[in-house]
C-alpha cells in the first residue's frame, strides 16, 4: 500500500508543508487539512461529470463553481506547502461548504441529500484547529448545522427537466443514497486518520517520558560520582597543604573526574538536542589528522593512567568532508570507550583507508569486546544497559548511540566488528568530498 502511494503520489501530497520544525499535532493538522483538501478536488470532479451525465439544473453555473472551488483547495495545498497554515485552515473550513450551499440554493434543493454533507463539515474543524482556535471552530460548526437545518425543514425539492435522468424518482434516490454513503465514507477516513495520528502521538509522549526518565537516571548515578570525586578532592586540599606528590595525584584525578563529567553532559545534551531534530550540520572540509589528535590529546589522562599505548597510523593532512563539531564529538566517544574496555597496558590502533568517494577511519582495541545482541542493538540505533570497563568504569550507554545519530546527520555511517574477550573494530566511513 505505502508502494502504491508512493507511485501516485499521494505521500508526497499528504505530506506537503509537513518538516522537522512542527510539533506531532500540528503536522498531523497539516497533514488532515492537505487530505481534505485532497479529497475535495477528487469529489468536485467526480460531482462535475454526474451532474453533466444525470442533467442537472443549471449544470454549467455548477461546473464554473465546481472549477473554481477545485482550484482553491489547489491553492490550499500550495499554502500548506509554504507553511502558511493558519490561512489554509481558515480558507479550507469555509471552502468545502461552498459547492454545497450553491448545488441546494440553484440545482438540486434539497434532492438528493447533499445538505447532509453539512453535517459532515461541521465536525472538520475539530480535526483541524486546536482548543486555541475556539472561535473558528464554534463559528463553523453553527454556520454549517444551520445551513444543514434551514435545507432540512425549510428547502425545496429541486424541479429537474423532463427528459433528463434526474427526473426520475429513482435516480433521486440514488443520489440520496450516494451522500449518506459518502458522507459516512469521509467521516471514517477522516477519523481512521485521526486516530492513526493520535496514536503516534501517544507513542510520543511514551518515548519522551522514557528519555526522561533516562536523563534523571543519568543525573542521577553518572554525573553523581565525578562530581562526588571533585568535591572530596578540593575539600582535602582545602583543609590540608599536601606536599607536591599528593597535590599533583589530586590535580590529576581532579582532571579525570572534570574529562568525565565533561563527556557525559557532552553526550546527554547532544542526544537531547538530536531527539529534538535541534543539531545544525555544517559540513566542510577538515584535516582528520589534527581532529584525531585532539581527540586523543583530551583522553591521554585516562588512558595514562590504564597504560594504554596509542597506535595512530595516519598520514597529515587526511582531508575529509564533514562536521568538525560532530566528528570530534564522535572521536572521542570511540576513544573513550576503547579505553574503558581495554585491558590494562592494552593498545589502541588508528588506521586509515582512502578510497575514491570516502575515507574509512578504524579504531582497534584488544578488551573485553561486544556480543551479538549489543552490536544488533547498535544497529537499531536503541540504548542499551551501561557495562562497565575493566577497572569498574560506568558510562551513561548514550556514547555510541550519539555517535550513530551524528554520523547519519553528516552522510556517514559506522560498523562495528567484535566478539566477547576478543576486542572491538569500529570503522566510521566518512565522504572526502562533497
Amino acid at each position: 500500500m505505502k508502494l502504491v502511494f508512493q507511485k501516485i503520489g499521494l505521500r508526497y501530497l499528504l505530506n506537503l508543508g509537513v518538516n522537522h520544525q512542527l510539533d506531532l499535532q500540528t503536522s498531523v493538522r497539516v497533514q488532515l487539512a492537505n487530505l481534505i483538501a485532497i479529497l475535495g478536488i477528487l469529489s468536485n470532479i467526480q460531482y462535475s461529470i454526474l451532474f453533466v451525465i444525470a442533467g442537472a439544473p443549471n449544470v454549467w453555473i455548477m461546473n464554473c463553481i465546481h472549477l473554481s472551488v477545485i482550484t482553491i483547495f489547489s491553492y490550499i495545498l500550495y499554502l500548506n506547502f509554504k507553511e502558511q497554515y493558519s490561512l489554509a485552515r481558515i480558507l479550507l473550513i469555509f471552502t468545502i461548504s461552498i459547492p454545497l450551499v450553491f448545488v441546494s440554493f440553484i440545482s438540486f434543493g434539497n434532492s438528493g441529500g447533499f445538505y447532509y454533507y453539512f453535517l459532515v463539515f461541521a465536525l472538520a474543524p475539530f480535526v483541524l484547529f486546536s482548543y486555541e482556535d475556539k472561535f473558528w471552530i464554534l463559528l463553523v460548526f453553527l454556520t454549517n448545522n444551520l445551513f444543514y437545518i434551514w435545507f432540512e425543514f425549510f428547502g425545496t425539492p429541486g424541479k429537474f427537466q423532463e427528459g433528463t435522468l434526474l427526473y426520475d424518482p429513482k435516480i433521486q434516490e440514488l443520489f440520496r443514497v450516494n451522500s449518506v454513503v459518502s458522507c459516512l465514507f469521509f467521516v471514517a477516513l477522516i477519523m481512521f486518520y485521526f486516530l492513526r495520528n493520535t496514536n503516534r502521538i501517544q507513542q510520543e509522549m511514551i518515548r519522551t517520558n522514557q528519555h526522561k526518565d533516562r536523563i534523571f537516571s543519568i543525573l542521577a548515578h553518572d554525573l553523581k560520582g565525578p562530581i562526588g570525586t571533585m568535591n572530596s578532592y578540593l575539600g582535602f586540599l582545602n583543609e590540608t597543604l599536601p606536599d607536591r606528590e599528593e597535590l599533583l595525584v589530586a590535580l590529576r584525578e581532579l582532571k579525570k573526574s572534570t574529562n568525565q563529567s565533561y563527556l557525559v553532559l557532552e553526550n546527554l545534551l547532544d542526544w537531547v538536542r538530536n531527539e529534538s531534530k535541534k543539531i545544525p550540520t555544517h559540513l566542510e572540509f577538515i584535516n582528520l589528522y589534527t581532529v584525531t589528535q585532539n581527540a586523543k590529546d583530551i583522553l591521554e589522562l585516562q588512558a595514562t593512567d590504564k597504560g594504554i599505548q596509542w597506535q595512530i597510523q595516519l598520514s597529515d593532512p587526511l582531508m575529509v568532508y564533514c562536521d568538525e563539531r560532530m566528528i570530534s564529538t564522535v572521536l572521542r566517544n570511540l576513544f573513550s570507550n576503547a579505553i574503558k574496555f581495554s585491558h590494562p597496558k592494552g593498545t589502541v590502533t588508528i588506521t586509515s583507508v582512502t578510497g575514491p568517494k570516502y575515507l574509512d577511519l578504524s579504531i582497534v582495541d584488544m578488551g573485553i569486546g561486544m556480543s551479538k545482541e549489543q552490536i544488533r542493538q547498535i544497529g537499531e540505533g536503541k540504548p542499551f544497559p551501561t557495562a562497565f570497563g575493566t577497572q569498574g568504569e560506568k558510562g551513561t550507554g548514550l556514547g555510541l548511540l550519539v555517535c550513530t545519530e551524528m554520523l547519519r546527520n553528516q552522510g556517514c555511517t559506522m560498523n562495528v566488528t567484535s566478539s566477547t574477550n576478543h576486542g572491538t573494530k569500529i570503522t566510521i566511513r566518512i565522504p572526502n568530498s562533497p
